[in-house]
């Protein structure tokens, strides 16, 4: 599953381990809650977030300041291909 459904995942991933990692970016929004959720359901991990990547690797959005910077866009595998990651 692949979509830009703006949904921060950030990287505080405590009870949540089954479904991503800890190398996202900022802090969970609400539609990062609802992502996650659906993941741990459907039995997906999100990919971005489950190895160490450059933050400029990793960002998908900057605001025009250039200051503020948010990965909002994911992929989702299913858990019996994250060795394929």
């Amino acid at each position: 599953m692949m979509g830009d459904m703006t949904a921060k995942i950030g990287s505080n991933n405590e009870g949540l381990e089954h479904v991503m990692g800890k190398h996202g970016i900022g802090n969970m929004n609400e539609n990062g809650e609802l992502f996650s959720e659906l993941c741990a359901s459907c039995d997906l991990i999100i990919g971005g977030t489950v190895f160490p990547h450059k933050t400029c690797h990793k960002v998908s959005w900057v605001s025009p300041d250039n200051i503020t910077e948010n990965q909002s866009d994911h992929i989702a595998i299913s858990k019996r291909f994250r060795r394929s990651l």
